[in-house]
């Protein structure tokens, strides 16, 4: 009888304990419970070392955010987040786990990792495989279950998406892009832009299964280089085979001779040394492309290359654009559109370009009228003073030399 009364004074002790325990730390033990249910009802594509709901406060903090990237690519993932923080207000003020309204969230030293394979394409294409098909999630210890599994089954919602809603508007703080194009080289190709302020707009589907769309305005330095700064604003559809993304990019005294591996084929030029500044519209719509530029570059060094197929592509020779590139004003304005597939775009000049390339023009002839006729004698190399032409001899030797050139 002893025995049982002691087991029983024993017992009413360590329940009155435990009660004393649990009330004096309720709200820390109520917010580790949230955190194990938000941990819990989270699609298996993300992955989060720790999440920190502070009540009083009303921020939450996450540590290690981050998204799996699809199987085929050289990175594990395709974003990842040291730090995200964001405030919250909920639905309903008397339950918390009635849901919460996530805003003002500032993802703090992002990395964002974009890269092309030869045989797979962007890994953003087949973000699908891993929204439909995702991973086997991590085994949670003891303790989370047991903590999760409480807070389930009281809980009233039993979806991400009823426990969480998102402001979607993301500010991005201190981030890194890099594209890694192993098109180009298998070892990979590494262009990044750093230090980036901007912010992030995202349409999610429902239970958070992935994007619908995304918008970006924001800026940062090329390849994290002070004095070469990229403005953009961009809205990317991730639902359609093949890709549909609108960008304008504003770039200023950026060395664009680190891009010569994407523009070199295209150029009639091998640029040894040069800066741009201007805008760049890229617009693609199921894999065609329309794009709108004006660009201005300066401290140029180049050589015109030898066998370059001019006239089919840019319909003008060599030799005129090289004089244009080469003038003695310092800075030249070239501007120039790109149409068609994205496999097989056409190039043409804009109007500007024209305009300076036929302003050339109108001096070859007012040099071939009023130029010195010694010098028209040793071009034409067998005209002799008995023998000078007329002015419309001469500007029509001229156009005949255009026309050719530009056959």
């Amino acid at each position: 009888m002893k025995i049982l009364k002691i087991t029983l004074i024993i017992l009413v002790l360590a329940f009155l304990s435990v009660g004393i325990y649990v009330y004096m730390n309720r709200s820390a033990l109520f917010d580790h419970g949230v955190d194990k249910l938000i941990k819990n009802l989270m699609p298996s594509y993300l992955e989060v070392e720790d999440l920190d709901i502070d009540l009083k406060a009303r921020t939450i903090s996450i540590k290690n955010f981050k998204v799996l990237n699809p199987k085929g690519f050289e990175q594990s993932y395709l974003v990842e987040i040291p730090e995200v923080n964001a405030t919250y207000t909920q639905k309903d003020e008397s339950n918390i786990l009635k849901g919460i309204i996530i805003s003002d969230i500032d993802l703090m030293r992002p990395v964002i990792y974009f890269q092309r394979s030869r045989d797979r394409g962007l890994n953003v294409q087949h973000m699908d495989e891993v929204l439909c098909h995702p991973q086997k999630p991590r085994e949670p210890s003891l303790g989370a279950k047991i903590f999760a599994g409480i807070f389930y089954i009281f809980s009233p919602v039993k979806k991400i998406d009823e426990l969480l809603e998102l402001k979607p508007v993301f500010n991005v703080r201190s981030g890194t892009f890099i594209f890694d194009d192993r098109y180009l080289n298998d070892r990979g190709y590494m262009t990044t832009i750093e230090e980036i302020e901007s912010q992030i707009r995202l349409r999610l589907k429902d239970g958070f299964e992935g994007v619908d769309y995304v918008e970006s305005e924001g800026k940062g330095l090329v390849n994290g280089r002070d004095g070469q700064s990229l403005h953009w604003v961009t809205a990317y559809n991730p639902n359609t085979p093949e890709l549909t993304m609108s960008n304008d990019f504003k770039m200023r005294n950026v060395d664009f001779v680190h891009f010569a591996p994407y523009y070199d084929k295209f150029s009639p030029f091998i640029f040894r040394r040069g800066r741009a500044s201007g805008e760049m519209i890229f617009n693609f719509d199921s894999g065609n492309i329309g794009s709108t530029n004006e660009l201005r570059f300066y401290n140029i060094v180049l050589e015109i290359k030898e066998d370059f197929p001019m006239q089919n592509l840019w319909a003008v020779s060599a030799e005129d654009l090289y004089r244009y590139f080469t003038s003695s004003s310092g800075e030249i304005v070239f501007d120039f559109k790109i149409k068609g597939p994205v496999d097989s775009p056409k190039f043409y000049l804009g109007s500007k370009t024209k305009r300076a390339l036929a302003n050339m023009v109108v001096g070859k002839i007012r040099d071939a009228i009023y130029g010195n006729d010694k010098d028209t004698q040793q071009e034409a190399g067998t005209t002799t003073p008995s023998e000078e032409k007329s002015d419309a001899e001469k500007i029509l030797d001229l156009f005949r030399g255009i026309v050719s050139n530009n056959d």
